[in-house]
């Protein structure tokens, strides 16, 4: 039959992406990012992770729904919650609950994660960085 290798106690499980950055699978999204907001860490083309489920704190990167196209813009709460524009810093108010339907919500989701391709060497000639 044979003894059992020394070994096997220290046998770890693979790493699964899935496990590690996915909380709610119901409620989780992935998209491409369509153009580069370089303070904010992404590149165009990379790989954004958006739950719908969690709700936004101040600063949080949100998907939002403008014009019928989803931008990227971030959360504030000071002096009262609005959303700012990654392209150009304006403020944008947000509606109260009761004054939209489910059909015009501005928020689609919250960006947990943001993942870059590194072959692409972009971020060398980010004087911000």
């Amino acid at each position: 039959m044979g003894f059992p290798s020394p070994a096997a106690d220290y046998v770890e499980q693979r790493i699964s992406l899935d496990q590690r950055i996915i909380s709610r699978p119901a409620a989780t999204y992935f998209m491409r990012a369509g153009s580069t907001h370089y303070r904010e860490g992404i590149i165009n083309g990379a790989l954004l992770v958006v739950d719908a489920s969690l709700s936004p704190c101040d600063g949080s990167l949100l998907v939002c729904a403008d014009g019928g196209e989803f931008r990227i813009k971030r959360y504030r709460t000071h002096p009262e919650p609005h959303l700012e524009n990654l392209d150009n810093g304006k403020r944008e108010l947000l509606r109260e609950k009761d004054e939209m339907a489910d059909s015009d919500r501005p928020v689609f989701g919250v960006i947990t994660y943001i993942i870059n391709d590194a072959r692409s060497g972009e971020f060398d000639d980010c004087p911000v960085m």
